[in-house]
């Protein structure tokens, strides 16, 4: 009994003792652990790219000097909480610094500097907002589920109200259950 006790207390322990160790992964591989539960990184870097590219084209963004945008509100309409500048970051960052716009930054800091060295009408006033939202659906059919998460996002022209580029990407993934894979 006590033979029998021990060899599954070995093996359990072996069993337990046998994960698989942390590597790194290439962010843009096939490799990445997929969940139908929330929105992942690569989820945020294809709807980002494919933004971007199509952002890229607007003529809003082909002015010099470069127009001057602030973030707007990125309403989260799913049922996962996250951090939406996960995307914004995916458009803002390759747009900085290309040169093609320049972006509004609003920190707590920086305005107190400003306001202390009287430097408040300095601040150029933003020509155009990016604003958007992104929404789930989710769909079951045996015992396949499905998750897409819609990534909308609208350039307003501050002056005229008016849209001047929009766009929206659908990422989704089905599956039996959470797996590795893009």
């Amino acid at each position: 009994m006590n033979r029998l006790i021990l060899s599954l207390s070995t093996a359990l322990l072996v069993l337990v003792g046998c994960g698989t160790p942390a590597a790194y992964k290439d962010p843009n591989g096939r490799d990445l652990v997929v969940s139908l539960d929330q929105v992942n990184i690569q989820d945020f870097a294809s709807a980002g790219s494919a933004m971007l590219q199509s952002m890229s084209n607007a003529p809003a963004l082909n002015q010099q000097p470069p127009a001057v945008l602030k973030l707007g509100t990125i309403t989260n309409d799913t049922t996962v909480n996250f951090d939406t500048s996960l995307l914004l970051s995916k458009l803002t960052v390759p747009l900085v610094n290309s040169g093609r716009i320049v972006l509004l930054e609003s920190d707590v800091a920086a305005d107190a500097a400003r306001q202390a060295q009287g430097a408040e009408g300095q601040v150029p006033q933003a020509q155009l907002v990016l604003k958007g939202k992104i929404l789930e659906d989710r769909a079951n059919a045996g015992s396949t589920r499905q998750a897409s998460y819609v990534f909308q996002l609208t350039l307003v022209d501050v002056k005229r109200g008016v849209a001047l580029w929009t766009e929206e990407k659908i990422v989704t993934k089905q599956g039996t259950k959470n797996t590795v894979g893009f």
